[in-house]
Parts: C-alpha cells; sequence; structure tokens
C-alpha cells in the first residue's frame, strides 16, 4: 500500500520515524508530511492566509517533508501536492498522549485522520499515553495493520490507543465506543515580566466511569479501536417541530 504518514507532534518526533521505518519495513511505500513543530491540541484548522511553507527531509529513502501548517493541513498537501501516486491509507501518529472520549475534538492528530475521510480516503489514528515504549506502540500497530481488511473493518478512520505497557503484558484489542469527558479547572492569571496580563490554562481532562468506554478500556490493559466518522449530524435530533416565519 501506499500510506500517507502524518501527525501533530512535529515532523522531528522519535515515533514517527520509528513507525515510518516500520511501514517500509513491512513493504509499503511510505510518504511522510508532519508540522514543522509540535501542533499538539490544534483541532481540526487548516490554513487559508498564510502560505505553507514545505521543507524536504533526509529520511533515508523515505520520501519527508516538514510543513508550517497544521496537521490537516500536512494531509491536505500529502494527498493533493506531495505524492506523485494514489494514497491508499493515512495514517496519523503515533501520539505522544493518549486521544479518548471528549479529547477527540481538541486532537490534531484525530484531525489529521479526519482530514483524510473528508477527502475521501480511510484514515487510521493512533496514540498512546507519553510514557508509553514507542517500539511497542510501532509494534503493536503493524500487528493490527496486518490483520485489517480496510474495505471490510474501516468504514471512515479508526481510533487506536495503546496502552503503556510491555507488549507481553497487553491483555488484548477492544472495539470501544468513544466515551464522554469535560474540562475541568480554569485559567491562572499571571503578568508577564514587562506587565502585561495574561491567562495560563489550569484546566484538566475529568472523565466518566464508563464501562466499556476507550477510556476505561485503555486503564484496564487494552488496546482500543473506535470507529469514527466526519459527520456531526446527530440522526435522532431531528424532533418534527413545525417551525414557521
Amino acid at each position: 500500500m501506499h500510506i500517507l504518514l502524518v501527525n501533530d507532534d512535529g515532523i522531528h518526533s522519535p515515533g514517527l520515524r520509528l513507525l515510518g521505518q516500520g511501514l517500509q519495513g513491512a513493504g509499503h511505500q511510505v510518504t511522510v508530511v508532519a508540522p514543522d513543530r509540535e501542533r499538539s491540541a490544534v483541532g481540526h484548522g487548516i490554513t487559508l492566509r498564510e502560505p505553507l511553507f514545505v521543507g524536504e527531509q533526509d529520511w533515508a529513502g523515505i520520501p519527508a517533508y516538514s510543513c508550517s501548517g497544521t496537521p490537516a493541513d500536512c494531509t491536505q498537501l500529502g494527498l493533493l501536492a506531495l505524492t506523485d501516486t494514489p494514497v491508499d491509507l493515512v495514517v496519523s501518529g503515533p501520539n505522544r498522549g493518549v486521544n479518548l472520549a471528549g479529547d477527540l475534538q481538541y486532537s490534531g492528530t484525530v484531525a489529521a485522520a479526519l482530514e483524510a475521510v473528508k477527502k475521501g480516503n480511510k484514515a487510521l489514528a493512533l496514540s498512546a499515553p507519553k510514557e508509553a515504549d514507542p517500539a511497542v506502540v510501532v509494534r503493536v500497530f503493524l500487528t493490527l495493520l496486518g490483520q485489517l481488511d480496510l474495505a471490510r473493518d474501516v468504514r471512515h478512520m479508526l481510533n487506536l490507543n495503546v496502552p503503556a505497557l510491555p507488549y507481553e503484558q497487553i491483555l488484548g484489542v477492544k472495539w470501544a465506543p468513544q466515551g464522554s469527558s469535560l474540562w475541568m479547572g480554569g485559567y491562572e492569571e499571571r503578568r508577564a515580566p514587562d506587565g502585561r496580563r495574561y491567562f495560563w490554562c489550569a484546566a484538566g481532562p475529568a472523565r466518566s466511569e464508563q464501562e466499556d468506554s476507550d477510556f476505561s478500556l485503555l486503564e484496564r490493559g487494552y488496546v482500543t479501536v473506535t470507529p469514527l466518522t466526519d459527520s456531526l449530524t446527530d440522526p435522532a435530533g431531528f424532533s418534527g417541530k413545525t417551525f414557521t416565519l
């Protein structure tokens, strides 16, 4: 397969290079397009009123590019401008930090994968806790990729999270619904040395204790697989209310 590899941690992420090498070693054609710096939690923003600067990277035979834009920009450039042959699959990650529950709306990793869906491509997003061993995360991903039938198993995209455990201690793989979470806390008001007022985000996610959600299953030691789509329509929200003007 021709795989477009993107992320939000940036082109210099060790996990990105490790995954690129692993995909190439598994016989896939790989193209890498990643932000030129960390762009975590930027959501699904795209660049419209500024140029996107692209730099070629030396990745020992893997075409790799840094991009001044967002993760979603990287997906667009990779699909529309920086590949000469069709892309069969977009892989976003591996992200240093989980992408679960309500955090998905903030995630640049998930946004980069969903941008592929909007362009008609199938995608996988890969994340793990910051303390996870990147080699284990890549090993898990390559094992699962080898078992996936893209036509049957991936309607749009899958969001995968790997626990921070040795490979032999991972309990298995579970399909998991997205859990819920709410960022709690607030902002700390501070003063810069020059006297300017600023605020520092002090919030953190509080997650519900939903049994067998992506969050709870990952905590118990399972790899979680959650199917996602780019549609925000609530099919149950059409109440039938009649409006008049």
